[in-house]
């Protein structure tokens, strides 16, 4: 499947695939609006800089209903970009269904986890570098490659198929930009001209959140309120990101005996 770009977008998170080792593109995305690319784009760098968080001792006497709003989020920025590892788990609103993902990253853009889209299926993924990775097509996902033709679904059941960079499949390794899910989602909340705390939400793996909210945008920024500072979640009417699991050890590892890419297609 290609991705519809006809339709107006709002929080376009990133672009990664679920086919894309098939060689199609698929698009994560939300609708409603301006792009995630464009906030990004806007400079953010002044507002933040005029409100510094409180460091050493201050900090954990420093509540958060004392801080400002850009402290909040500047403070979770910076605990975000230190951190080694995290697990991301998403739902995204689809023409066609629901969007899944559920990957532990690493800063070096290693990755281990899952994907389904409702055009393409499920798979399995693991991204052992920045130039390698692998992926498992689930049931579904194998009936679209094989198309019917069952000697394909023989060959590649249960079996694992390897990719590299520049074989035509990169938007893959996309799926595991460190920069995208620690820094970039910030911007997503919007340009924090007019950022204000809102009520917290429910957050598995949090007993309580701070939500941190721009005028006029529907994304908001879900903040762990127990001091840590933690970034939770990204929610949206189309979509929703969680982030728990932060700088929990990850194990990953190339699965034995692959299949390449090249064989199949």
């Amino acid at each position: 499947m290609s991705a519809n770009n006809s339709r107006p977008l709002h929080t376009r998170f990133f672009t990664a695939t679920a086919a894309a080792v098939l060689g199609a593109a698929v698009l994560l995305a939300g609708t409603g609006g301006e792009s995630a690319q464009a906030i990004t784009a806007q400079n953010v760098s002044a507002p933040l800089a005029q409100a510094a968080a409180p460091t050493g001792a201050q900090t954990a006497a420093y509540s958060a209903a004392a801080r400002t709003p850009i402290q909040i989020l500047k403070a979770a920025r910076a605990k975000a970009k230190k951190a080694k590892t995290v697990r991301v788990q998403a739902t995204i609103k689809d023409p066609g269904g629901t969007i899944k993902l559920d990957l532990r990253i690493t800063k070096a853009g290693k990755a281990t986890g899952s994907l389904s889209t409702p055009g393409d299926g499920s798979m399995k993924l693991i991204l052992v570098s920045k130039k390698k990775g692998y992926f498992k097509p689930g049931k579904d996902m194998l009936e679209q490659i094989a198309e019917g033709d069952e000697s394909v679904k023989e060959q590649l059941a249960g079996r694992w198929i390897e990719f590299g960079r520049g074989e035509g499949l990169d938007d893959a390794f996309e799926l595991a930009s460190w920069k995208t899910y620690t820094q970039d989602v910030f911007t997503l909340a919007g340009p924090q001209s007019g950022l204000v705390k809102v009520k917290g939400k429910k957050v598995k793996g949090y007993k309580k959140t701070i939500g941190l909210k721009e005028r006029g945008i529907q994304g908001t920024i879900l903040i762990a309120a127990d001091g840590t500072n933690r970034l939770a979640a990204y929610t949206h009417p189309e979509g929703r990101f969680t982030y728990t699991a932060w700088n929990a050890k990850v194990k990953i590892k190339a699965p034995a005996n692959p299949l390449s890419a090249s064989s199949i297609s």
